[in-house]
């Protein structure tokens, strides 16, 4: 079963605000990996946090909930595929708490190795709590923190406590 490409009409849609900023990227994307980032993610249940689809060469981030836009990812063509150049970041604080360009620019490339990829990949935070942590991860990707339902997903395995 092949799955739907994402369509900007799938979801609710907020616009990106004024409030935002440029921020600079730089990373290359094989065309097999491109195919499968252009197909985007619609979410399936509440504990899917994103709604993410590809128009016009850019990758634009809803969070699922509110359809806020967060992130606009600009990408260039080249030979081998294609290369995430900047993205444009909601800096609206009614709509989005992060301030920090280079936590961003860490966070979209964990969005799209987790969520597009599937590929494992470590959450960008400044957080030292395990815990809390763990609870800012659950907010930001849900469910997809775990690999749960995502073929190839990773799977998170407790040690098993030491008697």
């Amino acid at each position: 079963m092949e799955m739907k490409i994402a369509q900007p009409t799938d979801w609710k849609t907020e616009a990106l605000p004024s409030k935002r900023t440029t921020i600079t990227l730089d990373r290359l994307f094989s065309r097999q990996e491109m195919e499968v980032i252009q197909r985007g993610l619609i979410p399936e249940e509440m504990e899917d946090k994103w709604f993410i689809y590809w128009k016009e060469e850019n990758l634009f981030f809803h969070r699922s909930w509110t359809g806020f836009c967060i992130y606009i990812v600009h990408f260039a063509v080249e030979n081998k595929g294609a290369r995430m150049v900047e993205a444009d970041v909601n800096r609206d604080p009614e709509q989005y708490n992060e301030t920090s360009n280079a936590i961003d620019a860490k966070m979209i490339d964990y969005l799209v190795d987790v969520l597009l990829l599937q590929k494992e990949s470590v959450f960008p935070s400044d957080e030292t709590s395990p815990g809390k942590r763990a609870i800012k991860n659950w907010s930001v990707v849900g469910r997809a923190m775990f690999g749960k339902d995502q073929p190839g997903g990773f799977t998170i395995i407790k040690k098993p406590k030491a008697k």
